[in-house]
């Protein structure tokens, strides 16, 4: 009896991956990434490509194209046993982090990856990630979103875009790969979910609310007063500190039932609130330490919890509590 293949779906969202020269610069072609890819894929697998009209400059994402990725992954997830998302590198980390979430008990791999050079130039870096991806979603007990780059998997939630040249472009600062040199470190996989998530009609307005010295402090207090925002990331200092002046601001914020949480802007280590009296408005406010959870990953996490739950109470607790994997120790 001959052995089923192994069906894996490519999800072609656009990026440097399938640019090619045009009169204005690099840009995605449409219609030429199936050719592309036939001569990299192993014979013994069955492939289908979806290729998004238009496709997009990852720097144009929006929340609402995480969802359009998540729902068409979801609704294909009887016809595949993994899935590869061709994408651009300047939100990648922003998309594998929200996808993470979103797709949450999907019980199925799914690969993030692109390139630094595209895959029609020679020398590109991109056949190498396109080969390392089909070689993540055919691994046995992986069952995350994953960030194939440059030799290396990464868990989805935990990555971030370390460079803006380099074909080593993605790193987890906090976490360790689950594909190296090495190999596959199984014991690294996370568990698989026993609550499948169900892809939201709409994600609510949440802003990544990064702080530095001087008038951006003055953009941070129009944004938390923003009468359509729904929650908040604050990218604080060191071990998540704030400026006293925005107490007032983040108190009437969470007076409002904005659900605020706070991450460190440093590259390692993690969130320390109350250690400092610059973060005591932190406490005051009922903001939501994240730990050592990415800039990215906690927006997303943020976005998808205020998508499905209405109680701001629930989502402070469902986000305290975390998700495996999201950051170092989180609670299993």
């Amino acid at each position: 009896m001959r052995a089923m293949k192994q069906r894996i779906c490519f999800l072609y969202a656009g990026g440097t991956i399938g640019m090619q020269p045009t009169a204005h610069g690099l840009a995605p072609v449409p219609g030429v990434m199936h050719a592309a890819l036939a001569p990299l894929l192993p014979a013994d697998i069955d492939w289908t490509l979806a290729e998004y009209d238009p496709l997009i400059d990852s720097s144009n994402a929006t929340p609402a194209d995480w969802l359009r990725l998540a729902r068409d992954i979801d609704a294909r997830r009887d016809a595949a046993d993994g899935f590869v998302v061709l994408h651009g590198t300047d939100t990648l980390a922003h998309t594998a982090s929200a996808l993470a979430c979103l797709l949450a008990g999907l019980g199925k791999p799914v690969a993030v990856t692109g390139s630094m050079r595209p895959l029609f130039e020679a020398g590109s870096d991109a056949p190498a990630n396109i080969r390392l991806a089909v070689s993540a979603v055919r691994q046995a007990g992986l069952c995350e979103v994953v960030v194939p780059f440059a030799g290396r998997v990464w868990r989805g939630c935990r990555v971030r875009k370390a460079h803006s040249l380099a074909d080593a472009a993605f790193v987890a600062p906090n976490d360790l790969p689950l594909f190296d040199a090495g190999g596959w470190h199984p014991e690294r996989f996370a568990a698989p979910s026993g609550v499948r998530r169900i892809v939201p009609e709409s994600l609510p307005a949440v802003a990544l609310v990064w702080l530095a010295p001087g008038a951006t402090l003055d953009a941070a207090v129009a944004t938390l007063a923003l009468p359509h925002l729904a929650g908040a990331v604050l990218a604080g200092y060191g071990a998540g500190n704030v400026p006293d002046a925005l107490a007032p601001h983040l108190l009437a914020a969470a007076g409002r039932g904005v659900v605020l949480a706070t991450v460190t802007q440093a590259w390692q280590g993690a969130v320390a609130m109350g250690a400092y009296a610059a973060s005591q408005a932190l406490v005051a406010a009922g903001v939501v330490p994240l730990a050592d959870m990415t800039p990215e990953a906690a927006l997303a996490r943020l976005t998808v919890l205020l998508a499905t739950e209405t109680d701001p109470q629930r989502v402070r607790q469902q986000l305290a509590g975390g998700r495996p994997g999201e950051w170092s120790n989180a609670p299993a």
